[in-house]
């Protein structure tokens, strides 16, 4: 089904699904707009800590052992924003056998699988199981932010429910946006999406590396998306800050550089950590670096 990006695609699927009081299991960190379109729908998002040895992601054990009587699903994404991790697909399909087992729901925003630089990260979740509703976009591998149009794959039954929603919330995806996604499928058009990917991939192969050579912690390389969580704690002393909060307001007042800071994401020890986005060119993102060169020093 065509929507009005992203968005209007999770917001969609949790209005159909999510009844008041249900809960959503989701990792912490995560994008925090998906546990607001729980919210919306009177859903609780129930956010689950996790670490470097989960990916950053939900695992089956946690999902099993956090299941309770007002469960209703989880909403995933992979890869993830803000750290650029994917969920490994023999994971993923536990998850969904758990929350199959349930009668629950299984959501996984796949904005970024475009943008996977591992051959073993970059199938989707459908691969598994067509019962599993996956949301996607234009924006970021197809490079048409601000068209607002994206999809969603569901089961048949959905297919009435959301076209009434949507008919009632966003009438129907930008006409003019959709002519012009037409022409995203043409070779010439994926032969430059597919150099653009090979660019994000350089931009993390050198920004990366580069991080950890100024003393950010680096748990997990990102395999996807165009993210790096890092870890800033060694580096507060140098700036005479206490946690990524002050971190990303030193570094924007001293560097004039811009950050995100971790507690966006999640409260999961998400004071240590700080979201860098390397949507950018690699002569900027070699600026940046020395610019924090010169300030760590």
């Amino acid at each position: 089904m065509i929507t009005a990006g992203a968005s209007a695609a999770l917001q969609l699927a949790c209005l159909a699904l999510i009844e008041a009081g249900d809960e959503i299991l989701m990792p912490d960190p995560s994008y925090p707009c998906n546990r607001h379109f729980v919210s919306a729908a009177e859903g609780v998002a129930k956010l689950i800590p996790t670490s470097a040895a989960e990916r950053y992601q939900l695992s089956a054990d946690q999902v099993a052992a956090h299941w309770g009587e007002q469960t209703r699903g989880v909403l995933l994404a992979s890869p993830s924003n803000p750290t650029g991790t994917s969920i490994d697909p023999a994971e993923l399909r536990r998850i969904h056998d758990v929350v199959k087992s349930k009668g629950g729901i299984t959501i996984v925003d796949e904005i970024y699988l475009g943008l996977s630089y591992e051959e073993a990260f970059s199938h989707s979740a459908l691969a598994i199981s067509d019962d599993i509703i996956s949301i996607n976009s234009f924006s970021k591998y197809f490079n048409m932010t601000g068209w607002r149009l994206g999809w969603m794959v569901v089961p048949e039954a959905m297919v009435p429910v959301v076209e009434r929603m949507a008919q009632n919330l966003f009438i129907c995806a930008s006409t003019i946006a959709q002519h012009a996604a037409l022409a995203c499928f043409s070779p010439e058009s994926i032969a430059i999406f597919e150099a653009r990917r090979a660019e994000f991939k350089a931009r993390r192969d050198y920004f990366l590396p580069a991080l950890k050579e100024l003393g950010f912690g680096i748990d997990v390389m990102p395999d996807g998306a165009f993210y790096a969580w890092a870890d800033c704690t060694p580096l507060c002393a140098k700036l005479g800050v206490k946690d990524s909060w002050e971190f990303a307001y030193a570094l924007m007042e001293k560097a004039h550089l811009a950050i995100t800071p971790g507690r966006d994401f999640g409260t999961a020890d998400t004071a240590r950590y700080v979201r860098f986005s390397t949507a950018n060119s690699m002569e900027q993102l070699q600026e940046a670096v020395r610019r924090m060169q010169k300030l760590f020093q």
